[in-house]
């Protein structure tokens, strides 16, 4: 009777969903730079410590932000040439209206004669010319405003581009590069983790899967109120026959711990 007894409980151990894992942070972030230029600071101390928010690293944005001042000084003049533009507009369809009256008043009277009334033909063509010149030069500053504007934003992009930062809570992990490097666009600056919260990636058995969601999860042998966050649909291409499965955890006293994982029916 022992003997039968200890074959079901050897039996039992052996179908138990016990898996192993090791406590990663909830994200990586690869910081990569996205401008090209000279390291001019970098807080190298800051590896191994969290971030507070404040720039890490600074690449070399002087020509950058002196481009910047021209570009928006620029603007403005363009602006303002604008407005005076629409009220010579303005003035000069005045001239045009009473151009366009006294033509009207001759153009057919007896008493002028035709010279006279080419003339006033001719001053309200001018007239006429004088606007639609006008308002091509109109249409011409706001493309000019356009293309400017877009160049300041695109200036203000890459300079911001260039203070590199690292959200405050975040680990910084490593900086690849060092004061007075030069680096390209795709350059790999810096680590980061996400450690608000914890991650455990485990594979579970096709048996498991199917049981996962209605399984209470036991960490170190105490039950949880966890859930398995992310299941993958398709078996892993490493661990064959099993499928990709992530818990998400409280943020944790140490990372890399290794935890056992059981799932067991309710």
């Amino acid at each position: 009777m022992k003997y039968l007894l200890s074959l079901f409980v050897f039996a039992l151990s052996l179908n138990a969903s016990i898996y192993y894992a090791k406590v990663d942070p909830y994200e990586t972030y690869s910081v990569k730079a996205s401008a090209s230029g000279e390291v001019t600071s970098l807080y190298k101390e800051a590896e191994g410590k969290v971030s507070n928010g404040g720039v890490l690293i600074q690449i070399d944005d002087f020509l950058n932000k002196k481009e910047l001042i021209s570009s928006q000084t620029k603007l403005e003049s363009l602006k303002r040439t604008l407005e005076l533009t629409k009220q010579n507009i303005e003035n000069s369809k005045e001239v045009e209206r009473i151009r366009k009256d006294t033509y009207e008043r001759i153009k057919n009277l007896k008493t002028k004669s035709k010279t006279n009334k080419d003339a006033e033909l001719i001053n309200l063509i001018n007239a006429n010319n004088q606007v639609l010149s006008l308002e091509n030069t109109l249409e011409n500053l706001k493309v000019s405003i356009s293309d400017l504007e877009y160049k300041i934003a695109t200036l203000q992009d890459t300079i911001n581009k260039k203070s590199v930062k690292i959200k405050s809570g975040f680990l910084i992990y490593k900086t690849y590069v060092d004061e007075g490097d030069y680096v390209n666009v795709g350059a790999s600056l810096v680590d980061a983790y996400d450690i608000s919260k914890g991650k455990l990636t485990i594979y579970l058995s096709k048996e498991d899967v199917a049981n996962a969601k209605s399984s209470v999860i036991y960490i170190n042998d105490k039950p949880t109120t966890l859930k398995a966050d992310k299941i993958w649909k398709v078996v892993d291409t490493e661990n064959i026959s099993s499928y990709k499965t992530e818990i998400i955890i409280p943020a944790p006293k140490r990372f890399s711990e290794l935890l056992k994982i059981e799932f067991k029916a309710k």
